[in-house]
């Protein structure tokens, strides 16, 4: 019998992980207390806000796509595929349910975060998936000790058809699917500040007072 995995040597727990799971990153936000900016695409130490999100997911992930709908050419340029909503007025969720529908065959998970959180943690998707797999549950979502972070949450390949039906019955609260499905909260409270993103522009300006401290430590 294989061993569960969470008893997997540490050094390889990532990769196996990493090996059957996908993300989204979810950009296709309108930014209104932002004065409408594409903010995923904010330049910080020289790259879209976006690209550091993907790359803090990179190692941790088999596949990323971006889920947007305005300035599709600029997310291109990066090489990874870019999938518009299919449909309108639902937010978050409908790029999740797209991303579903482009996700690999071979990969049973799927990741979704928000594409303008610079800093993601480097143990995101182990974390979620440990808690799912202790718990049994179809998806894990972080919380910050403060909050549920409802759009950076892990989820097993048949949420797909159940949110499928969620948003077919005008449902659109990702923290409503997330209770729907039965998913599990993980305390990520020792590093809450991973998961900042930008809903106005005191958000933006602290991320940047962070970003610019970081590289001085370097």
């Amino acid at each position: 019998m294989a061993p569960p995995e969470a008893e997997v040597p540490a050094a390889d727990l990532g990769e196996k992980i990493a090996a059957k799971a996908g993300a989204v990153l979810l950009c296709g936000g309108q930014g209104r207390r932002m004065g409408g900016i594409e903010k995923c695409l904010l330049p910080l130490l020289g790259k879209p806000l976006w690209v550091h999100a993907a790359e803090r997911l990179r190692p941790q992930v088999s596949w990323i796509a971006v889920s947007a709908n305005r300035e599709s050419n600029r997310y291109a340029a990066a090489g990874l595929p870019v999938l518009p909503d299919r449909r309108s007025g639902t937010g978050p969720l409908a790029g999740v349910e797209a991303a579903w529908e482009a996700l690999p065959p071979d990969l049973s998970l799927l990741l979704a975060a928000p594409g303008d959180s610079p800093f993601l943690p480097d143990d995101l998707v182990v974390r979620l998936f440990l808690r799912m797999n202790a718990t049994g549950a179809r998806g894990a979502f972080a919380h910050d000790g403060a909050r549920g972070q409802f759009l950076c949450a892990l989820f097993e390949r048949r949420c797909a058809e159940s949110l499928r039906d969620f948003l077919d019955r005008g449902e659109r609260r990702a923290e409503e699917f997330l209770r729907s499905i039965g998913a599990a909260a993980v305390d990520f409270s020792d590093r809450p500040a991973d998961f900042w993103n930008v809903n106005a522009p005191e958000d933006w300006e602290r991320i940047l007072q962070r970003a610019a401290a970081e590289r001085k430590a370097r």
